[in-house]
């Protein structure tokens, strides 16, 4: 039989393995990040849906260059290529796509995003706005193990090119 004092010492210690075990097992605080990202429009395909005036899908391919700084400085001149497909009425619809990106250390991530845009006409022009949600769906080195989501926003620069403003919560650990 072991005297009170070796017992006090087995259960303290093992107490304290635990705690630290499962400190290191529990997911970081979220970290807000935010940047821009500069897009083009090379491919781009569109359909008109047969009885339905102003009734169109597009299928479209986007290309992006990030930046970024402060806490969001990894994603700074990360390059994303997206699919996406909109289905839209007079310009205004749904938009559904992912994106694949690279980053300067390497790392790869594809994450899926959702939204919606709107479309109205400015000076016999039409223009629009659109946003959505998105979150990361697999990840390669240093975004292989955290959890990424937030809100984004886009508006057209001309024809083919707009920027896009995103914001979310990065949690490393948060697989």
């Amino acid at each position: 039989m072991r005297s009170r004092p070796d017992t006090l010492t087995i259960t303290a210690l093992t107490l304290g393995a635990a705690l630290v075990l499962g400190t290191a097992a529990r997911a970081a605080d979220p970290i807000h990040i935010g940047g821009r990202m500069t897009c083009k429009t090379p491919e781009q395909h569109a359909i008109p849906v047969e009885g339905d005036p102003g009734h169109v899908l597009v299928v479209q391919k986007v290309t992006c260059t990030g930046s970024a700084s402060g806490q969001s400085a990894r994603f700074d001149g990360g390059r994303q290529t997206w699919v996406e497909a909109d289905d839209l009425v007079k310009g205004s619809g749904m938009i559904h796509g992912y994106e694949f990106a690279k980053y300067k250390d390497g790392s790869t991530g594809v994450t899926s995003y959702a939204g919606a845009q709107v479309t109205t006409m400015i000076n016999g022009k039409p223009d629009w706005a659109a946003l959505g949600t998105w979150e990361q769906t697999s990840g390669t080195g240093s975004l292989a193990n955290v959890q990424l989501r937030g809100t984004w926003s886009a508006k057209p620069l001309s024809e083919s090119e707009f920027i896009m403003d995103w914001e979310g919560m990065l949690t490393e650990g948060g697989k």
